[in-house]
């Protein structure tokens, strides 16, 4: 009988990715393919179901649909920017922004690897760029951009790390957040919380409800970037 898809992530989930993280082939993943659906895929998608729902509260445009190319990120690696290397990431994101704006739109993201998972806001490039919106919030708007700021935990404890970063959650320099300059930082930038694998696996469901309340709290911050 076939094991029913998981609804949380689990100790599975994280040790799945675990053994992407030491370099698997297509062998080794296609014999795993039915635990990569049950312990990976479903909980990813269910998140996004629930978190889609409740984000798009705050903007009917978000792109909700719990689907590859859509929200969810591809297990497979472009082999064209990695040559030599494994054929497969050893993490998994679900992403939120409007509705054919993904390269546009910052993102409000949720990510799995092997020892944890990443809550947060990522900002590429074009929304750092000279003329962005995040630019007449810090020179005008200063009030709104401190209060998104506070309503994210930036700079405080338990809060919300802001860095920059080369993707997501791959951190490069932790920010304070106390001059507002911070948040034009590129070329990519991230507001974001880390949560410990065994902090994820036992709140079970619940981790869902966690993301939800955090990707709300940092809407503000994203609608300055979006514009």
């Amino acid at each position: 009988m076939t094991a029913a898809p998981a609804a949380a992530f689990s100790r599975a989930t994280f040790a799945f990715l675990g053994e992407l993280a030491a370099g698997r082939d297509k062998t080794w993943f296609d014999a795993r393919r039915a635990a990569y659906e049950r312990n990976l895929v479903a909980p990813l998608r269910a998140l996004v179901e629930t978190v889609g729902a409740r984000l798009a509260r705050l903007e009917p445009d978000f792109e909700i649909a719990p689907q590859f190319n859509k929200t969810l990120t591809r297990i497979n690696r472009d082999m064209r920017f990695a040559k030599g290397g494994s054929p497969y990431k050893d993490h998994m994101l679900a992403l939120f922004y409007r509705q054919g704006r993904k390269p546009l739109d910052p993102q409000l993201f949720v990510g799995v690897q092997p020892r944890e998972a990443w809550v947060g806001l990522y900002v590429g490039p074009a929304q750092l760029a000279a003329g962005a919106p995040i630019h007449a919030a810090i020179a005008h708007g200063a009030r709104d951009l401190r209060a998104a700021a506070l309503a994210a935990g930036i700079g405080q404890t338990d809060g919300n790390l802001l860095a920059t970063c080369r993707r997501y959650g791959e951190v490069d320099t932790e920010l304070a957040g106390a001059d507002l300059a911070d948040f034009a930082r590129g070329p990519h930038l991230v507001a974001m919380r880390r949560v410990p694998a065994a902090q994820v696996v036992k709140s079970g469901t619940g981790f869902t409800a966690q993301c939800a309340r955090q990707l709300e709290t940092l809407f503000p911050l994203w609608r300055l970037y979006a514009g």
